[in-house]
């Protein structure tokens, strides 16, 4: 139900359709197949999602004050106050965060493709973390490979795939990357 107050109704039909298919007997649709309950209910969700979703914005934290942007197309943003959030509902978006003394990131991405650059960004000397949220669509991130990272996933049903290594050097501050993948595919790039 989570999925409710981050208006992802993909969060609330797929499980619903779940639940219609194991019990299937009870609510009188026993001939229908699985597959087509679990179809109509991640189309219901990307329909529902299309008409009522957010819009893909980026919050800017500078000392209490919100600014909010519109990511309509491939830009750059930064932040001098150490944190950034970049969401993705659907479509295609680019977004090049160059943050100082980075402290902590959030990237969302639903059902769309999203890629994220972090070059130009330094991370704060006690370390920083990013939690990574993506559902059902494609997410890149590039990192660094000068940084000294650290990779805790949850995976669902998608993938993860990590390419190239990071800096392994404990004299660097830490990233921690949280990675929360549903059914989408996330790709970690050490550039």
């Amino acid at each position: 139900m989570n999925g409710i107050g981050k208006r992802s109704f993909l969060g609330v039909t797929f499980p619903l359709g779940i639940i219609a298919c194991l019990f299937s007997d009870l609510l009188g649709i026993g001939m229908v197949s699985p597959f087509i309950i679990i179809l109509v209910s991640i189309l219901i969700g990307v329909g529902l999602s299309m008409i009522f979703g957010k819009k893909a914005y980026v919050r800017h934290d500078f000392g209490g004050k919100y600014i909010y942007s519109n990511v309509s197309d491939s830009k750059e943003y930064s932040d001098a106050d150490g944190t950034f959030t970049v969401d993705n509902s659907l479509g295609e978006r680019t977004a090049y965060m160059s943050v100082n003394d980075l402290r902590h990131g959030k990237i969302e991405n639903a059902l769309g493709s999203l890629i994220v650059y972090l070059n130009g960004t330094s991370l704060d000397e006690s370390g920083a973390t990013i939690d990574i949220d993506n559902g059902l669509g494609k997410l890149q991130v590039y990192v660094p490979k000068e940084f000294r990272v650290s990779v805790n996933i949850d995976n669902g049903l998608g993938t993860v795939n990590t390419h190239g290594n990071s800096a392994t050097d404990e004299t660097l501050p830490l990233l921690k990357l949280n990675i929360d993948n549903g059914l989408g595919v996330t790709d970690i790039y050490f550039e």
